[in-house]
């Protein structure tokens, strides 16, 4: 494992930083502390300090409808739930996407910049539509390089929600208008990782049935979340869409006043390890970290669900090795993947692809499914992932988590401050 440019030193300077990492850390600890609330130390609690802001990325093609419209009719309760119960200065942006021309002519990206004010955003939300398409994916590296590129504050917790049913552009087999890709030339993943890089968390929320109609859009969302430190959560009903960003947004928040002590403990067992003449990777080092800060009794908040995505072969992502794979990579490595199902397609891909390339698409959506067109049977790829849409949904209190533990040193390592 390579070492920070400030610890490639000699033995001597090496145990000279170790021993201020561990001083630091103990001293910076008992004064972060103080910054959580005292019932529990959960990170929890009114913070009028704390800034966050929360974009929404979110397809608008034809099969959206019951999404949108979830958005439209909880906005008001999801805005001041946030800011009431973490007392947070909080700003809120939309990204509306659909496709490139010539699958759908409308608009391939909308933007409404951050606001506080919530009868603007709630004005947002309500010019939502859901409208055309053309075929299978969507603009999705689109909305996200538009996101990217927000004016976000500085010290702000900053959070995306991809609310999507379809893939982007380069990853399907078939069915793809641009198999190549996003027509303007940029990778999802790089946009992904320098999100990161920027300490933005991205919750990947996806649509069912409709996202079970492609081979690999699971499994894509899932390297959104795992990229960025966020969660990918699966939906077949609207119902739970107000919920899920809710609880997550709480859940960051919370874990955002408890990072530095995460990352510190992390630190310290690398540093014990390192004067016992062994090297431990961030990753390794947090399962201790991990037990040491739950017997110290630190708790959290945490959306609880039943509904997290799997990956079908995480392994063609190439996250446990050191290359930093491009999309047409992954397409690649899922090409020569053995197969282990192929994923059946139903009636949320036909009414896509049927009503979505044009105008009228609300009565080919409520056409007999023996009248909508199939799409074209997919080679056997990777089998779609398992995990089941949510039943439920909910925010507890309990120890820290393994799961979130391991999500902040994601953070810390695309920050550069663990490796």
């Amino acid at each position: 494992m390579s070492l920070p440019a400030e610890m490639d030193v000699t033995t001597a300077d090496k145990e000279t930083k170790d021993q201020r990492c561990v001083e630091a850390s103990s001293e910076c600890r008992s004064e972060d502390w103080l910054l959580v609330d005292d019932v529990g130390k959960t990170g929890c609690g009114l913070d009028p300090d704390a800034e966050l802001d929360l974009c929404f990325i979110c397809d608008c093609t034809g099969s959206m409808g019951q999404y949108i419209k979830a958005a439209q009719d909880n906005i008001q309760r999801i805005v001041a739930k946030i800011s009431q119960t973490n007392g947070a200065k909080v700003r809120f942006g939309l990204i509306r996407y659909r496709d490139h021309p010539p699958q759908d002519r409308t608009f391939v990206t909308e933007c409404h910049p951050f606001t506080a004010d919530l009868s603007q955003m709630s004005e947002y939300v309500n010019s939502m539509q859901a409208k055309g398409g053309g075929d299978g994916p969507e603009a999705v590296t689109a909305g996200l390089h538009v996101a990217l590129n927000l004016p976000w504050r500085p010290n702000s917790t900053k959070i995306c929600v991809l609310i999507a049913d379809a893939p982007p552009h380069g990853l399907e087999p078939t069915g793809d208008g641009f198999p190549n890709g996003d027509p303007d030339g940029h990778d999802p993943l790089d946009i992904l990782r320098t999100m990161a890089a920027h300490g933005i968390t991205v919750y990947s929320v996806g649509c069912e049935p409709a996202l079970g109609s492609y081979a690999h859009a699971r499994d894509f969302l899932c390297s959104v979340a795992e990229i960025t430190g966020g969660q990918a959560v699966a939906l077949s009903s609207a119902a739970m869409l107000a919920d899920v960003i809710i609880n997550g947004s709480a859940e960051e928040l919370a874990l955002s006043k408890l990072q530095r002590q995460v990352e510190e403990e992390v630190l310290k067992v690398q540093v014990q390890e390192r004067h016992a003449g062994r090297e431990i990777s961030a990753e390794d080092a947090s399962t201790r970290a991990c037990e040491n800060l739950r017997a110290f009794g630190l708790r959290s908040v945490q959306m609880e669900t039943d509904g997290h995505m799997a990956y079908a072969n995480r392994v063609c992502w190439g996250f446990d090795g050191s290359e930093k794979r491009s999309l047409a990579k992954v397409k690649e490595a899922l090409t020569e993947a053995v197969p282990a199902s192929v994923p059946e397609p139903h009636g949320g891909y036909s009414a896509r692809r049927a009503g979505r390339g044009g105008k009228g698409s609300a009565a080919w959506c409520s056409a007999p499914a023996a009248l909508l067109p199939m799409p074209p049977a997919s080679p056997a790829m990777s089998a779609p992932a398992t995990a089941p849409a949510a039943s439920k949904n909910f925010l507890k209190e309990d120890l820290i988590s393994a799961a979130q533990v391991s999500r902040m040193v994601q953070k810390a390592k695309c920050q550069s401050r663990l490796s």
